[in-house]
């Protein structure tokens, strides 16, 4: 026995050696993949480019023209983001079952039908514009051809991606015009609550928000047509301030856009791009293209949040005209799937009855990418109107500041004329469904230097009442009253930093008291108690905020279930409004007696108080970042994919946002601060970015996660401008030299 013990001890050993072996072995090998951060790389560039690298890895690019400038951002994005690249090209242009199967075969129909990459059109490219797209794949297709071994997740999947091509490019930038109105809607939604609720749409529209700040102030209306100024006071937050408002006496830009920050990698990559022939700029790019998309260059600051504009509707149609028949390769099928695409009288049909309208249909990929060099050299106000009211249907509200203290805003999203409630679904034999062409950029709202000397979005309402026409759109009101009251006085740019920081939610402000009455009437003096004392912020270490959090999450329910049964949720977005009017909502039908605000209150702060049981906001709100291969857990252990969970300040009304989706006491935070960047005109090399999770979307690489505890705490990154002080900053120095030299 004693022997046989000795024998399995031998067995055991050799196996924790063998299993030791492949695993350090196999992450020794894989960590080749990690991109280069140092050295000499002879590659197809005309001239020598130097690429300097500070300590969290982001780049600033020294090009002595435009054109290698992006094809060395078209290198890095390959080197750092490759697996990125390949989702969105496959989910842009409906290829992804090919990898992954059945499981995204419906994805890939609907693009299919959308036609994201079916509606690029290459030849319709200026010159200019055509160089930026065709370095940059250039510069993909290089750092693939010489890259010792292509990224993890290429290796597991046994995956090697085809050529970049300018046509990819294009497809991804329809694409991200889709993505950012789809993040807002809500057509079929409000069409099944007018049918179930009994209520007129407009009803729904934002008429349960009277006492929210509009875009667009009312003071405007009176002079419309002699005063071209106008005070714009607005997921995603931007605000700037004039040298009036600024202790620097200087413009003070800050910007943080609300997205996904549960997915790996992060959708920004942090970059500069500067050259000779002009080109200078510095600021988030994203996989797949080459400009900066928010940041600023020597001369102008840019970025956007979502405008929330309704740019889409849907019609009861019948198809009319010839079929596209669409190819669709799926994952172990010899051969492709065939579906037929067809036209309706309104819009692409999604089923044998209902037809899509989108105004992308109506933009041109081409004239985006031209809107995209134009913006990455824009030097004045109107140089910036042109550029971001050319990139089709970008849902986005726009903000601007100068070097020469001017602030401004433009609404970059087309609005569509309409003769009918935009929000309920319409009947394409209706001759007044059919859309009326869009807004002038004349007529769409904007502002140069208000009086106010400050701007703000959050997005909210765009137009007051009083405006000439009406702005449909899916608007959130609680942010912006919070922005505006901290901008009332002088602010540095720390000042500025503190607020895209601040906890305190707008939700709390506005019906805490309720909270503390419903505790009140349902006998919970212990919880009014700790509810009259708390002050709105909704801290990691918070009592109060999960009891609140937890009540208005489950107050729907009983405003609505009686109504809607288990899609009582559905309705959650009239909440606000409901109690706000006092609706007849309020009451259960269910019951004889007739409810009040206070009883429905009541019973939701019982419901409350069993799920939050005194614990604390951290204990309950979380988030996990998740990479899109560790559901496999045992490539999550070995390769070390996700991050978290972490606890998870905020919630969507607070200026730090935290939107999380809620189930059975948990709330699982999905989409928050994408980036911050803090800008003082006084000080362009002071400026200050951070991203979400790290620059790399390779596990084995330093940069995978090492902007995570920074964005999780608050810190900043200053990303200078200058080379003077980008050089002293660098961490490293990489170099791409022509083929002709070394």
């Amino acid at each position: 026995m004693r022997a046989l013990f000795r024998v399995l001890g031998r067995v055991v050993a050799v196996v924790v050696v063998l299993v030791a072996v492949l695993w350090f072995g196999g992450r020794c090998w894989l960590a080749r993949s990690v991109a280069r951060y140092d050295g000499s790389v002879t590659t197809n560039v005309a001239r020598p480019v130097e690429i300097t690298f500070d300590a969290k890895g982001v780049p600033q690019i020294w090009a002595k023209t435009d054109a290698d400038a992006y094809y060395a951002i078209g290198w890095l994005h390959a080197s750092e983001r490759l697996f990125q690249m390949e989702l969105v090209r496959r989910l842009a242009r409906g290829e992804l079952a090919e990898v992954f199967g059945e499981a995204a075969y419906e994805t890939d129909v609907f693009q299919r039908r959308i036609g994201f990459a079916r509606r690029v059109n290459a030849a319709q490219l200026s010159p200019r514009a055509r160089i930026a797209l065709q370095r940059y794949a250039d510069g993909v297709n290089a750092w693939v051809a010489q890259a010792k071994l292509l990224p993890p997740e290429f290796v597991i999947l046994r995956l090697h991606p085809r050529a970049w091509s300018i046509e990819d490019s294009l497809a991804i930038s329809n694409y991200q015009t889709w993505f950012s109105h789809a993040l807002m809607d809500e057509d079929e939604t409000y069409q099944k609550l007018v049918a179930k609720l009994g209520m007129p749409a407009s009803v729904l529209e934002h008429a349960g928000h009277p006492w929210s700040p509009t875009t667009i102030s009312s003071s405007y209306v009176d002079d419309l047509l002699g005063v071209s100024r106008l005070k714009v006071t607005g997921a995603s937050n931007w605000w700037v301030l004039a040298p009036s408002r600024s202790a620097s006496h200087a413009a003070l830009h800050a910007s943080d856009p609300h997205l996904a920050i549960d997915q790996i990698p992060g959708l920004w990559y942090l970059a500069g791009l500067h050259s000779d022939e002009g080109l200078n700029v510095a600021g988030v790019t994203y996989a797949g293209g080459p400009f900066v998309v928010m940041g600023h260059n020597d001369a102008i600051a840019f970025s956007f949040t979502v405008a929330s504009i309704d740019l889409i509707d849907y019609y009861d149609d019948r198809a009319t005209g010839p079929a596209i028949r669409e190819a669709i390769r799926v994952k172990g099928e010899a051969q492709p799937r065939v579906i037929e695409v067809r036209q309706g009288a309104r819009g692409v049909m999604l089923d044998d009855k209902t037809s899509l309208r989108w105004a992308g249909f109506d933009a041109s990929p081409a004239v985006m990418t031209d809107a995209g060099v134009a913006l990455q050299h824009a030097r004045n106000f109107d140089d910036f109107r042109r550029a971001v009211t050319r990139f089709g249907a970008l849902d986005a509200n726009w903000v601007y500041s100068d070097r020469a203290g001017n602030i401004g805003y433009q609404l970059g999203a087309p609005i569509p004329i309409r003769d009918y409630d935009s929000f309920l679904r319409q009947s394409a034999s209706d001759r007044r469904s059919a859309w009326r062409g869009y807004r002038e950029l004349g007529e769409t709202p904007h502002a140069l230097n208000p009086k106010e000397g400050f701007l703000a979005s959050c997005n909210n309402e765009i137009v007051p009442p009083r405006w000439p026409y009406a702005v449909p759109g899916f608007y959130d009101p609680w942010r912006i009253g919070r922005a505006l009251g901290l901008l009332a006085e002088k602010h540095t740019r720390d000042d500025m930093h503190a607020m895209q920081l601040d906890l305190s939610s707008g939700i709390a402000r506005r019906w805490l008291s309720l909270a503390v009455a419903g505790a009140k009437r349902a006998g919970l003096y212990d919880e009014s108690r700790i509810l009259a004392t708390w002050d709105t912020n909704v801290r990691v270490d918070s009592k109060p905020a999960l009891l609140f959090e937890t009540w208005w999450r489950v107050l729907p329910r009983e405003v609505f279930e009686d109504e809607l049964g288990s899609d009582w949720n559905d309705a959650a977005p009239l909440l606000d409004q409901a109690l706000t009017t006092r609706s007849p909502l309020l009451d259960d039908r269910r019951t004889p007696a007739r409810e009040s605000i206070v009883d429905i209150a009541a019973r939701a702060i019982q419901r409350a108080a069993k799920v939050a049981r005194g614990r604390t906001w951290g204990e309950a709100s979380t988030l996990r970042i998740r990479h899109p291969l560790s559901r496999v857990r045992v490539l999550d252990w070995f390769l070390r994919l996700d991050r978290g969970p972490f606890p998870r300040a905020g919630d969507g009304a607070t200026l730090n946002a935290s939107f999380a989706g809620y189930r059975d006491g948990a709330f699982a935070s999905h989409v928050g601060p994408s980036m911050r960047f803090v800008l003082d005109w006084s000080n362009v090399d002071g400026f200050t970015l951070n991203g979400a999770l790290g620059q790399s979307g390779n596990p084995f690489s330093p940069h995978y996660d090492d902007f995570l505890d920074m964005m999780r705490n608050g810190g900043e990154w200053n990303v200078p401008f200058s080379r003077e002080r980008v050089f002293a900053k660098r961490a490293s120095l990489l170099r791409l030299v022509p083929q002709s030299r070394r």
